[in-house]
């Protein structure tokens, strides 16, 4: 069974996660800072909107932008099918 993270809160009354990982032999301690019990990262990609993004100038988050990409790179594969015969087009 895994063992539940322990909330705690900082001095500001912030609430975090206390993460341990080793450097050089020595137990380090690193703090993540927690929304609603998620982490902070997590929360803001699972709510952030549009103009989040763009106050934040993370224009590479953007969903208008990266549907408009991936439409774009999709109508690119796809292929022109001429069936018209290319002689009736000649001007002579």
């Amino acid at each position: 069974m895994k063992k539940k993270r322990k909330i705690h809160k900082d001095k500001r009354g912030r609430e975090f996660i206390k993460e341990s990982y080793f450097i050089g032999g020595k137990q380090k301690f690193r703090r993540i800072y927690v929304i609603d019990g998620i982490p902070e990262e997590e929360f803001y990609k699972q709510n952030a909107t549009d103009i989040d993004h763009l106050k934040n100038e993370e224009y590479w988050l953007i969903s208008n932008e990266v549907e408009f990409f991936e439409s774009q790179e999709d109508s690119d594969k796809q292929e022109d099918d001429f069936t018209e015969d290319p002689k009736d087009e000649l001007p002579f």
